[in-house]
């Protein structure tokens, strides 16, 4: 078992005072009197996942351990936030359904109960960190495996329309953050021109002449909104479980907002699958699977322009990340750990000049 840097044994996931207070949760919310048996430990960036046994069954836990790392929001579980919209959304826009959604949850930052079809189910959920010295949820663990090794034409397909489902969830506006949904309405173009600024002024001081001119080529002000959706943010083949039945379960939101839905196909055009050196790369004909499903439920097709727009800011935004990445720890003790897939700087630097 990998323990989080720095963390006094007190503090670590399988510590005998997490384990005894996650037990008290699971006896409340499921019932019997066992102790929970931790089973595996899976570490990243931000997040521990602890998989535990527990009365016969087995259940996950996600505890943000590294919040001080995450870009987003933080000291809250957002996957809550985005199960109950996704559960409650409309067929119209979803300003006022959200905004009530966030404001119950930030006054009750502990329930239990939550589920949907395309989303593990969520047991119990914490941030108000009195049980736990971190956010953390508990949730029923999903067996099968990650799209990335599960390279099936059709699963790719279905992974398109599942999206397509997401974002039929939209918006009258984009927001900063889900704190500003339905009071502080920013328009698309303004968001984006400040995100791709943020990333060109990171990354032309490091990338070659060709790269540069690709990215300085884009005018920012030029791409248009038709309709903000929720975007997942983070969907790639490795957030996507692929169970024995065919059936997908969709995970990690805690990058979620509300956005142009072009930017999440960006991941899946360039993290397709994994290549034969263990890298992620590109992959026409998954792809194209992805996009004829995404098409065939969407109803409205990726606007070429906005693609054009997000895959330039996705590109200098992981040229950045990656520039900048501490050093990889080795892989977690089941051997599960996902980091060494991604592919170094230099990767999509070539793809900026190939654009």
């Amino acid at each position: 078992m990998t323990d989080p840097v720095d963390d006094p044994p007190d503090r670590r996931p399988d510590s005998p005072m997490v384990l005894e207070r996650l037990g008290a949760i699971l006896a409340r919310r499921l019932g019997g009197n066992g102790d929970p048996v931790p089973v595996g430990y899976f570490s990243g960036n931000i997040n521990g996942i602890l998989k535990l046994r527990y009365e016969g069954r087995h259940l996950g836990v996600r505890l943000a351990l590294n919040t001080y790392r995450f870009r987003y929001e933080k000291d809250i579980i957002k996957e809550i936030f985005a199960l109950f919209l996704i559960y409650f959304a409309r067929d119209a826009e979803n300003d006022e359904v959200a905004r009530n959604i966030v404001d119950g949850i930030l006054a009750s930052p502990v329930g239990s109960h939550v589920g949907h079809a395309l989303v593990h189910r969520v047991i119990h959920y914490d941030w108000s960190m009195t049980t736990l010295p971190w956010p953390f949820f508990i949730y029923e663990w999903v067996d099968g495996e990650i799209l990335w090794a599960h390279q099936a034409r059709d699963s790719y397909f279905a992974a398109g329309r599942n999206l397509a489902r997401l974002h039929r969830i939209t918006f009258q506006s984009c927001y900063q953050d889900i704190f500003g949904i339905g009071r502080a309405p920013l328009s698309w173009c303004r968001r984006f021109a400040a995100a791709l600024a943020h990333e060109r002024d990171q990354a032309l001081p490091r990338l070659g002449a060709a790269a540069a001119a690709r990215l300085e080529a884009l005018d920012a002000a030029a791409p248009t909104l038709a309709r903000p959706c929720l975007v997942h943010n983070d969907y790639s083949g490795g957030n996507i479980i692929v169970g024995a039945d065919g059936g997908q379960t969709i995970i990690d939101w805690d990058n979620w907002l509300v956005d142009a839905p072009e930017l999440d196909l960006m991941k899946m055009k360039y993290w397709t699958a994994i290549g034969a050196d263990g890298l992620l790369r590109p992959d026409h004909g998954l792809y194209s699977a992805f996009l004829e499903g995404y098409n065939s439920l969407s109803g409205v097709a990726p606007d070429r322009q906005r693609f054009a727009a997000c895959e330039r800011l996705w590109l200098a935004r992981a040229f950045n990340f990656e520039s900048a990445r501490d050093p990889v720890p080795g892989p977690a003790a089941d051997g599960s750990a996902l980091a060494r897939h991604y592919p170094p700087a230099a990767a999509y630097e070539t793809y900026l000049c190939d654009l």
